[in-house]
């Protein structure tokens, strides 16, 4: 797979891929979107079922959150590509195993290979880990930007909760996930500056 190919060829074959079970269950793959001179990349951990029908990422209930807290805080959905570690839907939203992560793996390091963002945003544990090469959770992770190398590609990294998780904890009293989150996107700002209108 060629680092540098054109999208619309990723894409192509991101959608014919067959390297993992997933792909015998799927209604479609996931590719991402978002624009191809993104300076922001977000990056999820799997597609669920409003995804997986609509070829969307983050387009069911925790994507809608995800779009009100960004566009709450002036960060607009459509000035990031947006993706997942794996392209298709894993069985049940269960977390990606690691045969079907690595599966993706070629998939996911074209479009970082590709995009070279300025800032990388992983949300949940599942992308956490695999881009800074750590066991630590997300809670002991966010709140501070992390430089890395991976698959060769300098990045800064900047976790956050998964929106499915501020579904199940509702509050955004301070302290609390949902507060923390906002807080997060806040700084991201800060350190965007001027680059994202």
């Amino acid at each position: 797979m060629m680092f540098h190919e054109p999208f619309d060829e990723l894409r192509r074959r991101t959608s014919a891929c067959t390297e993992c079970p997933l792909s015998e269950k799927r209604s479609r793959a996931v590719f991402g979107e978002g624009p191809e001179t993104a300076e922001v990349m977000l990056v999820g951990e799997a597609p669920g079922a409003t995804e997986d029908e609509t070829g969307r990422p983050f387009s069911g209930r925790s994507g809608k959150l995800l779009t009100s807290l960004l566009e709450g805080e002036g960060l607009s959905r459509e000035k990031i590509f947006i993706t997942n570690m794996v392209k298709c839907r894993p069985p049940e939203n269960r977390l990606p195993a690691r045969d079907e992560l690595a599966a993706c793996r070629p998939f996911l390091a074209a479009q970082v290979a590709r995009l070279r963002p300025r800032l990388l945003l992983s949300v949940g544990n599942v992308p956490t880990r695999a881009f800074l090469s750590t066991r630590e959770g997300i809670s002991t992770l966010r709140g501070r930007f992390h430089t890395c190398l991976w698959e060769g590609i300098p990045l800064t990294v900047r976790p956050l909760f998964h929106p499915s998780y501020l579904l199940r904890n509702r509050s955004f009293a301070e302290g609390t996930p949902g507060h923390n989150t906002v807080q997060d996107i806040r700084e991201i700002l800060r350190f965007l500056g001027d680059a994202i209108p």
